[in-house]
């Protein structure tokens, strides 16, 4: 693993545990086994390096979010869509804790969260157009927000997986085809 590498699942871990606040650049050398000053060279600001995690592991998310849900009908899509809180949150659940503490105060990650969202939410309000439902983009963004206090939900309280199912399959048999 590269020094910057380090520096950066340093950073997450201790963004993670403590806050962005709380965390110096001084703690994050300290857990990467580095210098501050090669923090400094490589990312220039503790926000600098905060926004390189988040960007990074969007740029992640969207990659396997799409190989997930490339070339679904309407309603696979959507069912899908109503699993992908245990995906996501299974795939980088350091992230995900982090995003759930700092996206209501920090604009950079709530930013990205949108971008990250806002072709789900175009599909789903097709999709829920191609099944017939009478107000397509409502019930897109009614979803969305379910899917949304739900990935939450699992980041925070980092339930056991058999519930975390359970909980999937309650918000499915709102979706029956």
């Amino acid at each position: 693993m590269s020094k910057k590498e380090a520096i950066l699942d340093a950073a997450l871990k201790l963004f993670t545990e403590n806050g962005v606040r709380a965390t110096s650049t001084k703690s994050i050398a300290s857990e990467a086994n580095t210098s501050e000053a090669l923090i400094f060279k490589h990312y220039g600001t503790k926000d600098h390096l905060l926004e390189t995690i988040i960007k990074k592991a969007y740029q992640t998310a969207v990659v396997e979010t799409s190989l997930y849900l490339k070339g679904l009908s309407e309603s696979a899509y959507i069912n899908s869509m109503i699993e992908l809180p245990i995906h996501l949150t299974r795939s980088n659940p350091d992230f995900w804790r982090m995003q759930y503490k700092i996206m209501p105060l920090n604009p950079i990650s709530s930013r990205y969260h949108e971008n990250f969202m806002r072709p789900c939410q175009l599909r789903l309000t097709e999709c829920f157009e191609e099944l017939g439902y009478s107000n397509p983009a409502m019930e897109a963004e009614l979803l969305l927000i379910h899917i949304d206090g739900v990935w939450k939900y699992f980041a925070a309280h980092q339930p056991d997986v058999s519930i975390k199912k359970e909980l999937i399959e309650v918000m499915k048999q709102k979706y029956t085809f």
